[in-house]
């Protein structure tokens, strides 16, 4: 989680568009992976190829979308809304017959409550971006949303797949499948993707590195462990993580929200990660696959 926050630092130190952002850090984390992933015996069949069009296409859904609702609605808006994928993975589960239990509702409720709390007091703080206009407003909560559901699909997919696939095997096609859906979108776009300086390319090659391998690969390495109600759970300390480091670099002090909110979206990863037993992440891989049918 630390390298996934550190996305917001190396952001602020580039000089490019978010979408150019996203699509190089995800083409250079399939580049990079995609030399251990030749070393497996074996290729992935047509159905795990399935899965993983379905989970690169997911998570530039997730990319676009949400990058796209930050224009359109404000920051807090977008930020909460986006963060209720775990209550969607949640749901899903309990659709196919094994609802989490307690303790996993409470922490996800627990989590989502300091989301709100950090993202409501950066607005009344007057620090919320975002358009004033109504009907904008609900077209990016509406994108936020969409996002959120994009980053449910992305991690139920993992989840089913790292079962089967290493995880340099499904993440360096997921990237690469992610990156070519930015690349459509920065084309219709018109977004520039090369003529940076070369500020702008360290801070790319820093978000390859940290943001994309040490952080979303790691993620998927730990989807077999650990299941995708745990995993999109902790990647709400996230938006912590990154004010926290801008702090530090830059002296920009957290709002008030912060210093409440994000005690209690620390002790809600703590709270999932150390009360869910082996046993039951096993029976949540399975529900997964056949959420994923």
């Amino acid at each position: 989680m630390l390298a996934v926050s550190s996305s917001a630092v190396l952001v602020r130190w580039a000089d490019a568009s978010p979408v150019a952002l996203a699509f190089w850090r995800t083409l250079g984390g399939a580049v990079l992976l995609a030399a251990a992933a030749r070393r497996s015996t074996a290729g992935p069949s047509r159905d795990q190829w399935r899965g993983i069009a379905v989970a690169g296409l997911a998570l530039g859904v997730h990319f676009a979308t949400w990058l796209a609702s930050l224009e359109l609605t404000s920051v807090a808006a977008s930020v909460t809304l986006v963060s209720t994928a775990p209550l969607m993975i949640a749901g899903a589960l309990a659709a196919a017959g094994r609802s989490p239990g307690p303790r996993t509702w409470t922490a996800i409720g627990l989590a989502l409550a300091g989301t709100v709390i950090i993202t409501g007091a950066d607005a009344l703080a007057g620090g919320d971006g975002g358009s004033s206009n109504a009907g904008s407003a609900l077209l990016g909560d509406g994108l936020a949303l969409v996002g959120a559901a994009a980053m449910a699909v992305y991690l139920l997919t993992g989840d089913r797949l790292r079962g089967s696939l290493s995880t340099a095997d499904y993440a360096s096609r997921t990237y690469g499948v992610a990156a070519a859906s930015m690349l459509v979108v920065a084309v219709v776009l018109g977004i520039d993707l090369v003529g940076y300086d070369r500020t702008t390319w360290l801070a790319v090659a820093g978000m390859i590195i940290g943001p994309q391998l040490l952080g979303h690969t790691v993620l998927n390495l730990l989807l077999r462990r650990l299941g995708s109600v745990t995993v999109s759970v902790a990647l709400l300390v996230e938006p912590l993580g990154a004010a926290t480091m801008v702090w530090l670099l830059f002296g920009d002090v957290p709002p008030l929200g912060a210093w409440i909110g994000g005690p209690l979206v620390v002790a809600a990863v703590g709270m999932q990660i150390t009360t869910t037993p082996a046993a039951d992440r096993s029976r949540s891989h399975a529900v997964d696959r056949k959420v994923q049918g």
